[in-house]
């Protein structure tokens, strides 16, 4: 079972830096074993690659938690508010 406090310490970083419109969405939860997946819903992705997406999420990632900690994550998933509908 993922650490709860390293869970919330993902949501806090990435909903209080590049993600922390109102209408970003930033879903934080178990993956299997000790792993993360973190969903990210925002507008921000609005026509942009998966890379592009990747690289935004991974930025804040890197940027603000220490290799231990994003090495956690194993599942990171960024789609626009239309991507979502279409499915």
């Amino acid at each position: 079972m993922p650490d709860e406090n390293l869970k919330r310490k993902i949501h806090d970083v990435l909903k209080g830096g590049y993600f922390r419109d109102e209408g970003d969405l930033v879903d934080v939860s178990n993956g299997f074993d000790d792993n993360i997946h973190v969903v990210i819903v925002s507008r921000k992705f609005d026509g942009q690659r998966t890379k592009e997406k990747q690289d935004l999420i991974w930025g804040e990632l890197t940027s603000h938690l220490n290799p231990e900690e994003w090495g956690k994550i194993s599942l990171s998933v960024g789609v626009s508010p239309e991507e979502v509908k279409a499915r």
